[in-house]
């Protein structure tokens, strides 16, 4: 029970929507189920899995993009234990959020998931180095955005 939760709160950076990262953590464990035979190498379950759920995310949030909604969006609600840096969360969140695909998930395995580089270029398919810069423009545009926010308050 506890990757599912790990699994919701990282999707949650993707789908600003409980009800949506569950449903793609439900999606994606039926679709590891009925593909479980194409995984050739026990030994990468995980990282295969990871790429299953980061797939099903990035399919879910194209079909909703096609959806236009009949009223205004509910505000999305961020809850923490330590409510002294609900703000600075929010803050991080919302910048996390503002990134292209391919720097938000980098971000995310590395800081959500705690997954090493190379655990990284494994899932996403691409060089080691792919992955660093990756990781080293999308530290350099949150840094850039959350001095704004800082400046800006």
């Amino acid at each position: 029970m506890k990757k599912v939760n790990q699994c919701s709160i990282v999707l949650l950076f993707y789908t600003r929507n409980e009800d949506d990262a569950l449903e793609i953590v439900q999606e994606t464990v039926y679709k590891a189920f009925i593909s479980i035979k194409q995984l050739k190498e026990p030994a990468y379950f995980r990282t295969w899995l990871t790429r299953v759920l980061i797939n099903c995310a990035i399919n879910y949030i194209k079909k909703q993009e096609r959806i236009i909604p009949f009223s205004e969006p509910i505000p999305n609600r961020v809850a923490s234990a330590n409510t002294t840096h609900v703000e600075d969360k929010m803050d991080l969140s919302s910048a996390i959020d503002q990134l292209e695909e391919k720097l938000k998930t980098v971000v995310i395995l590395k800081y959500y998931h705690d997954l090493t580089i190379v655990q990284i270029a494994e899932i996403l398919e691409c060089p080691v180095g792919t992955v660093k810069t990756r990781l080293h423009n999308a530290l350099k545009k949150l840094r850039v955005e959350l001095k704004e926010v800082c400046v800006n308050e």
